[in-house]
């Protein structure tokens, strides 16, 4: 009964927000205020369809710096920590993850692996960008449309066609 209020609860947060809050500041205030697990900073732009999952525990936190933008279609899992640095601009249908799952020899899918994935101050992810679970990517760092970040990524790069390009400042 606990999990079926729950699921209630946020689908209603997530039709509310997207059918009746036009404005994308006041999306965020409202969700912030709304959602137990998010904390949003000042000017944080969200827009519609935003899916903030953090599966059936609700452990996780996701934490938005000021004057950040989400996109539309991203999926955020908060698992486990999620850090969004301040400045930061991410494109429609990003998928951040924070959690996976241990390979086991008879169930495949085993125990749960939490990690904190981390994106710092001053970032532009593109459109459609996956960033696996435990991965910290770098203050200042452009990561281009489509791409898979599955390593750690330094301060100042462009990521283009899996290749790490420093950005002259």
């Amino acid at each position: 009964m606990k999990y079926h209020l729950r699921f209630f609860y946020f689908s209603w947060l997530f039709w509310f927000s997207n059918i009746f809050i036009l404005n994308d500041r006041r999306r965020a205030i409202f969700l912030g205020a709304a959602y137990p697990n998010l904390i949003v900073k000042r000017n944080v732009k969200l827009r519609r369809n935003i899916n903030f999952y953090g599966g059936h525990s609700c452990k996780g936190m996701v934490e938005i710096g000021e004057n950040s933008f989400i996109n539309e279609e991203c999926f955020i899992d908060h698992s486990s920590m999620v850090s969004i640095g301040s400045n930061v601009a991410i494109g429609m249908r990003c998928m951040i993850l924070s959690s996976s799952h241990n390979i086991g020899n008879i169930v495949r899918c085993g125990k749960d692996k939490r990690m904190v994935t981390t994106i710092k101050d001053n970032c532009w992810l593109g459109a459609g960008v996956i960033v696996f679970p435990g991965i910290t990517i770098g203050q200042g760092c452009v990561i281009s449309a489509g791409e898979k970040i599955d390593k750690d990524i330094p301060d100042n790069i462009l990521v283009k066609n899996g290749n790490l390009i420093p950005i002259n400042m």
